[in-house]
């Protein structure tokens, strides 16, 4: 996000949250710009909320489609199984929204960079795991954590969403 606040001039207002937008006083134009890793719900939800409010509002969808794709799949993958793995790095933006959308879903969610993170608890109890991972996850990395989950945990199901 700061990345795109940075293209702002200084003095407009920028609002980051649907409550600073119904908050908002005496602003006529208004211009929505979404990270790429937003969901589009979400991008939805601020438009509705904008359009409420504001006479004028002009939306730059750049909500990337694979993206979108990606965490369509997860979400539906996060709500089959009982724990959900997201594979990639902790400074990615795309891997963390990808985790935090999945949490949303099933709290048994675990935002993961590499298999030696893997604990037995984390699979305890469970007969189905999910595993997704963020777009710039090297394939090393997801081969290395399913095969380091068949060895540790004697699963009934491994479901994994965009596995290349």
């Amino acid at each position: 996000m700061k990345s795109i606040i940075s293209y702002i001039e200084k003095g407009v207002p920028v609002f980051t949250s649907i409550a600073e937008v119904a908050a908002a006083k005496g602003v006529r134009k208004a211009g929505i710009v979404a990270q790429t890793t937003q969901s589009f719900d979400n991008l939805m939800a601020f438009v509705a909320a904008s359009m409420k409010r504001f006479p004028e509002v002009l939306v730059f969808n750049t909500i990337c489609n694979a993206t979108a794709l990606r965490q369509q799949e997860s979400t539906a993958l996060a709500g089959r199984t009982d724990v959900m793995f997201v594979l990639g790095g902790y400074n990615s933006a795309n891997t963390r929204r990808l985790a935090e959308i999945c949490k949303a879903i099933n709290p048994r969610t675990h935002h993961i960079e590499t298999e030696g993170e893997l604990a037995p608890s984390m699979v305890e109890g469970a007969s189905v795991a999910g595993v997704t991972a963020g777009a710039s996850t090297p394939q090393w990395i997801i081969s290395g954590f399913l095969d380091r989950l068949k060895e540790l945990w004697k699963c009934d199901t491994i479901e994994v969403s965009f596995y290349r």
